[in-house]
């Protein structure tokens, strides 16, 4: 028998009340009984089982022989073999969060067909962070001088929100907090996703340390598990979901579980077949628990309902203890504790509100092996489940209170206007097109767990057209492009019709002939085996759309065009010169697959085409970060990126066949990536990019150009744009202004609040590239782009929260 701070009476499997309270072990007939006649809802979805941090052998240290020999030997986790015992154990879903790449994607071997596999990068330098859903590499800048240790720390929760991706705390004991000092700078960034609690290699009772004290600063974010797997040599231990983190999925689908863990609908298990405790919360005593862990309840009384119950479930979990704790948490003791003695059972709480701002959790522990390799081997019970926490908050949500605050955000007027999302949604990675005024705009929207491409027209002196989608009802299209000649409007995405086990997106296209207001059904350009991404489209002839991509139908990804109506079929632009070979079993890394991505058009005057994209068959051991270095010589590499170069292929008018690729960039100390392509008034082309030096985190992205004056065959030395070594610069996209210069815009950190903004400039053909200007003020502006005389970009100034509050939105200006 115990007798807690709250006044409860355990024991056994049952909780006896005192003080007039009751703790009851509830049945499925029960809850039916008492949600009759209510109008809300419990929460829809379903308990999947997966991981949110585990590694393969394109991190550098990803295996055992790698990490034992300072990365000089072979290595044995190759993608395929990390999937499969995801596979094995009975995950549901899994991302493969290499350090500070992404181009463990780029490997054929990055399919499955019996779970979802999660785009993932454990990413930045200090600390880390798991950011799962992203598009690329959310690169770790440098902090600038005088600034706060964490202000990097907090640009790259940004650059990841505006990807709609979650970003988290990765073994917040390495990086955030230790029991000794308490947390450091890095704990003052706000808008975390996740957090933690659980991470197999560290020690998890610290990491709950530091949940609760986040939680109890006003932070709000869900706890999830992480096997942080390297090693196939303790699989069956520390395989990929052990420990699991559970994610109450509305879809079984990427976006669907995305979105859970976003919201912190999550729980954490010592494997899938493990004990699983869940919490639920029926604030208002009407009998629907209409919130479960990692949900915010806001209530206008603190005095609630003495029906007000908390419902716990435990499954598997029978002899183990159970505890249920109320904010501030483990310190103050636990508000109910019990043992189970069925392998289902659940209990029902009564609780009251201790303050304005309050969360309640429960946890499994037990005697046996340490929940982790640094957990304290002494404690007589350890870790063995956990739930994310219920919030409640009294009249308005718990704002965080960091010791460090943010700066105050930039509100000046831009005159930015918003033209396609909704507030608490999600809408981003726009392009725009211009002709005679009219700015026709597409994007991605994320609405209802779903994946969307949408079109609007917007005339510069009148009210945008109504928002129409494109993808016809799919839930997993993305990544739309547009171009426009005369009344002629094309658009094109890539996009899986739902098919996510495994990854398989197509290339659609779809064309207006009467200046957007209807468009003809989708065309699917492609019919690969693998994955085509990445589509971009131009206008040849004034009528002829071009549509550019890249696809690993072969295996390594290569770049395809096709002139619609006028080639029978695609065209492979970057095989010629790739040398590919699958390797050696014995070396995970010896797999060559060079990588041919994001592909860029553009039309010259004359009718000359040139395709533009980042490669890094130049690299010496393409897709794999770091470099094992030759028999006897001293290990080199660590982490840093491959080598990513800038190449073209070309076609000349009135011709239907491309050049061999020529090199754009050949910086062999950098990694050149996502180039844009833009035609000037005089024929000539003009490529940008982003470059970083060959360093895993801490070095910024800045922007270089080059230029062609004969079709696209020879390029003259890139040199620096904007150049500013205290702020990150990325993702250019260019375009011709209408006095046939041309345009560039990209986002940028420059800013007196932190805050990610949209910069231009302009190439004058006698003075060279102006100096930048800012076009966006207030909030985030992100993933901007160009096109006759409109730019569009990504914004969070929706938003009301620093924290949990997901709007992003497009807007529009005229530079």
């Amino acid at each position: 028998m115990e007798l807690n701070r709250r006044q409860f009476i355990v024991v056994g499997g049952t909780v006896a009340a005192a003080a007039g309270l009751s703790v009851e072990q509830a049945t499925a007939a029960d809850a039916a009984v008492a949600a009759e006649g209510s109008k809300k809802q419990a929460p829809r979805g379903e308990w999947l089982a997966g991981d949110t941090h585990a590694h393969d052998d394109h991190s550098s240290d990803g295996s055992l022989p790698r990490q034992t020999s300072k990365q000089t030997l072979p290595g044995n986790l190759p993608v395929g073999d990390q999937i499969g015992e995801a596979e094995r154990v009975g995950l549901d879903f899994l991302p493969l969060t290499d350090h500070r790449t992404y181009d463990q994607h780029w490997d054929p071997q990055w399919r499955s067909s019996k779970l979802i596999l999660i785009p993932g990068e454990e990413a930045n330098g200090s600390p880390h962070a798991t950011v799962l859903g992203a598009v690329d590499t959310v690169v770790d800048g440098a902090n600038p001088p005088g600034s706060p240790g964490f202000r990097h720390v907090q640009q790259s929760i940004w650059d990841a929100h505006a990807q709609d991706a979650s970003w988290g705390t990765a073994h917040p004991d390495d990086g955030e907090y230790t029991p000794a000092a308490g947390p450091n700078d890095n704990a003052s960034a706000q808008g975390v996703n996740t957090v933690e609690v659980w991470n197999v290699a560290s020690d998890p009772d610290a990491e709950i340390d530091y949940a609760e004290n986040r939680w109890n600063k006003g932070f709000r974010f869900g706890a999830v598990g992480a096997s942080d797997c390297h090693f196939r040599e303790v699989w069956g231990k520390a395989s990929p979901g052990q420990p699991t983190t559970w994610v109450f999925a509305a879809e079984r689908s990427v976006r669907g579980i995305l979105d859970a863990i976003r919201a912190g609908r999550t729980a954490v298990s010592a494997s899938p077949q493990g004990a699983l405790v869940t919490i639920e919360a029926d604030v208002d005593g009407d009998g629907v628990f209409e919130a479960i862990g990692g949900d915010e309840v806001i209530v206008r009384d603190r005095r609630l309902s003495k029906k007000a119950r908390l419902r716990v479930r435990v499954r598997g979990g029978a002899g183990a203890r159970v505890l249920v704790y109320a904010s501030p948490g483990r310190s103050a003791g636990p508000l109910a504790t019990f043992t189970p003695n069925s392998a289902d059972q659940t209990y029902v709480v009564p609780f009251t509100l201790g303050d304005v701002h309050n969360w309640f959790r429960a946890e499994v522990r037990a005697p046996g092996d340490p929940s982790g390799v640094d957990a304290d081997p002494n404690l007589p019970d350890q870790l063995r489940a956990a739930t994310s926490p219920v919030f409640v908050s009294v009249d308005a949500p718990a704002a965080p209170a960091p010791e460090i605050p943010l700066p105050a955000a930039d509100r000046r007027d831009d005159r930015a206007s918003l033209v396609i999302g909704e507030t608490g949604e999600f809408a981003g990675f726009a392009d725009v097109a211009g002709n005679d005024g009219v700015a026709h705009v597409v994007a991605e929207v994320h609405r209802n767990h779903r994946t969307s491409v949408v079109y609007r027209m917007v005339k510069r002196h009148g009210h945008p057209a109504h928002e129409v989608e494109l993808s016809a009802g799919s839930p997993t299209a993305s990544s739309p492009k547009i171009a426009v000649s005369g009344d002629d409007v094309w658009v094109v995405w890539q996009d899986s019709r739902g098919q996510e086990k495994p990854h398989r997106s197509q290339i659609f296209l779809r064309h207006s002939k009467n200046g957007g207001h209807s468009f003809e059904p989708a065309v699917r350009l492609t019919d690969t085996q693998g994955r085509a991404i990445h589509p971009d489209v131009s206008v040849v002839d004034g009528s002829h759309a071009v549509v550019v991509w890249a696809d690993n139908d072969g295996g390594a990804f290569d770049v395809y065009a096709q002139v619609i109506g006028v080639d029978h079929a695609p065209v492979n632009l970057s095989a010629a010169g790739k040398t590919v070979t699958p390797g050696i079993a014995t070396d995970s890394r010896s797999p060559r697959y060079p990588a041919s991505l994001f592909p860029a058009i553009a039309v010259g005057k004359d009718g000359g085409t040139v395709v533009t994209w980042q490669d890094n068959r130049f690299d010496p051991d393409p897709l794999w970060t770091g470099h094992t270095p030759p028999a006897g010589s001293p290990a080199s590499g660590n982490t840093d990126p491959d080598n990513w170069q800038i190449v073209a292929s070309t076609r000349p008018a009135r011709q239907k066949s491309w050049s061999a690729p020529v090199q754009v960039s050949a910086a062999t100390d950098a990694a050149d990536r996502h180039p844009s392509i833009a035609a000037d008034r005089d024929g000539a082309f003009v490529v940008m990019w982003e470059t970083k030096r060959l360093a895993s985190s801490g070095a910024n992205l800045s922007l270089r150009a080059a230029r062609s004056t004969d079709g696209g065959h020879t390029w003259s030395a890139s040199e620096p744009v904007a150049l500013d070594p205290d702020a990150m610069s990325q993702r250019p996209r260019l375009s011709r202004d209408a006095d046939g210069s041309v345009r560039a815009v990209w986002y940028d950190t420059r800013s007196t609040d932190w805050r990610w903004k949209v910069f231009t400039a302009k190439l004058d053909r006698t003075t060279g590239w102006t100096g930048p200007v800012q076009l966006s003020t207030r909030g985030n502006g992100t993933f901007p782009s160009v096109g006759g005389g409109f730019v569009v970009f990504t914004g969070d100034r929706g938003a009301t929260r620093t924290q949990r509050d997901g709007t992003q939105q497009i807007f529009l200006l005229e530079p």
